[in-house]
């Protein structure tokens, strides 16, 4: 999960989904620290990945975002091999306020949609 998803609360009582969505909110602040052993055990997966992997400190040129997209393919593939009955959803990532940052979302979002 990242920031965006920090607010949702997992379990019974007020301000919680409840009985019928249990699970927890995982965080990896990027691609490469989610561990999809965390995983084992849910029906459905939701990646929601953020901004992290793609501030533009990190990236120089397509080939970066390309090698984000690469990344995520490689972790899906193992959560499918670690979790192959669970329904595996993954999330687009939200603009930004910052409009270079947001070229890099898009081309990111696009070449996943592709891979997915």
């Amino acid at each position: 999960g990242d920031s965006n998803t920090k607010d949702i609360a997992f379990g019974k009582g007020a301000g919680k989904l409840g009985d019928r969505y249990p699970g927890q909110r995982i965080k990896a602040a990027k691609i490469a620290n989610i561990d999809p052993y965390k995983c084992v055990g849910y029906e459905n997966i939701i990646l929601t990945c953020g901004t992290n992997n793609l501030r533009c400190e990190y990236i120089k040129n397509e080939s970066d975002i390309r090698s984000a997209v690469s990344d995520l393919r490689d972790k899906l593939y193992l959560l499918k091999q670690i979790c192959p009955r669970a329904k595996i959803f993954v999330m687009p990532v939200l603009p930004s306020r910052i409009h270079a940052m947001n070229r890099n979302i898009v081309l990111f979002n696009q070449l996943v949609d592709e891979m997915l």
